[in-house]
């Protein structure tokens, strides 16, 4: 018996690291060779944007350790993310269900409607402005 849940996770106490690494995921054709990819961007059937996967470090691991997700976003922005930078991702919600081929467990995907670098650094460097301009 299969199962599947998605939860939406409240990221508002979670520290998100991105790797600064990002992918386009390609569009696979069947052909008569079997699955080959068409070298083209996979597209959302609904909004025509292509979908990333996100290299993201997750507090996820015993402890609160950061594990490293593919975390998936369909959106027209591709924000550069630079190395090991807090980010914040909106709309996360993780998708579980039973382990495929039987085996035991379950499968984790995260999906997120976008991401971009956390507010923290954003106001850190409006505050040193501030702070200059003040001196």
């Amino acid at each position: 018996m299969m199962f599947e849940f998605n939860a939406p996770i409240d990221t508002n106490q979670m520290q998100a690291v991105a790797t600064g690494h990002a992918q386009t995921m390609e569009r696979w054709e069947d052909g008569p060779n079997g699955r080959r990819s068409s070298g083209e961007p996979l597209l959302d059937e609904a909004t025509g944007a292509p979908v990333r996967v996100y290299d993201v470090m997750l507090p996820t691991g015993r402890d609160g350790r950061h594990e490293l997700h593919g975390v998936r976003i369909i959106s027209h922005e591709a924000p550069e993310l630079a190395p090991y930078s807090q980010v914040e991702l909106v709309g996360l919600v993780a998708k579980v269900r039973q382990a495929r081929n039987g085996g035991k467990g379950v499968d984790v995907q995260f999906n997120a409607e976008a991401i971009r670098p956390s507010g923290h650094q954003r106001s850190g460097g409006r505050r040193s402005a501030e702070t200059a301009e003040a001196a």
